[in-house]
């Protein structure tokens, strides 16, 4: 079990009862919907085997767990993310000496200046209510010279799955609910990303669009798990039996194109991935 000290999640003895939707999340989702950008982001992370990383909106462990196995003995990976069942979780299937896990303010890193020399953030950065803030808080933690890496969604228009989230959730629940759901591909334009990224004064930055094509076995499926895994406060909440099936179902419709006839879901995932150097330090 792990618990909550100084905003640092430690080992403690007995037992916890794990957010169910986090498991759900790294079990319905991550495997299709994410594991396959993991070592693409370590790749654009480039960590040197004793690098000092940061892994900010870690979520529940993916990239750390691709990281510390590009690290040896002496690198470390520090996992912040805002929402403590996420770390919980992640914090109970990570056990490594090397990985140690934060609940914090993105805009309030616990680290101290020049304190790490990379910062990952993947599907994070569009989240966040202030971005420049963070990627101030970004700048404050990375020496000089050190590297941020950053991957968000690509366009809406460019992911069907979100869209069809969105498309459902507002035909069912109204406008403004599917709305909410756009919300992963805020920073879909790779220009908006590197203008962002710029004048958070980052330098040496570069945008690259990637596209993948990621399937699931069972688009039911699929589209239940990412309702379930939807965090608290979404606006399917209280929604009744009936009405996740309802959903369940509209989303499969929005989605025949990208259907089989076996049931199988194959869609075009898109993601930008940008990376920026921390300016030498003024005096």
């Amino acid at each position: 079990m792990w618990g909550l000290i100084t905003g640092v999640l430690q080992p403690m003895s007995g037992e916890r009862d794990l957010d169910p939707s986090v498991a759900v999340y790294d079990r319905d989702l991550v495997p299709w919907l994410f594991e396959h950008w993991g070592e693409p982001m370590v790749d654009l992370v480039a960590p040197e085997p004793s690098s000092r990383i940061v892994d900010l909106a870690c979520g529940s462990g993916l990239i750390v767990r691709h990281l510390l196995g590009r690290l040896d003995d002496s690198g470390t990976v520090h996992g912040v993310d805002f929402d403590s069942a996420m770390l919980a979780y992640a914090a109970a299937r990570v056990e490594d000496h090397r990985a140690s896990w934060h609940e914090s303010d993105a805009s309030r890193l616990p680290f101290e200046n020049s304190s790490v020399d990379r910062v990952s953030c993947h599907q994070g950065l569009q989240f966040f209510p202030d971005r420049l803030a963070a990627l101030a808080e970004v700048r404050r933690v990375l020496e000089p010279g050190g590297r941020l890496a950053v991957a968000t969604w690509g366009r809406l228009e460019d992911n069907p799955w979100p869209a069809a989230l969105s498309r459902a959730v507002g035909r069912l629940l109204g406008d403004d609910a599917g709305a909410g759901m756009t919300v992963v591909c805020d920073l879909g334009n790779p220009v908006e990303v590197d203008e962002l990224l710029r004048e958070a004064g980052f330098e040496a930055v570069r945008v690259d669009e990637r596209a993948q094509t990621v399937s699931h076995r069972d688009v039911r499926a699929a589209a239940a798990g990412q309702l379930a895994a939807l965090p608290s406060g979404s606006a399917i909440d209280g929604l009744s039996r009936e009405q996740h099936t309802e959903l369940v179902e509209l989303m499969c419709r929005l989605l025949a194109d990208h259907i089989d006839t076996a049931g199988r879901l194959n869609v075009t995932s898109t993601c930008n991935f940008a990376c920026g150097v921390s300016p030498a330090r003024t005096k």
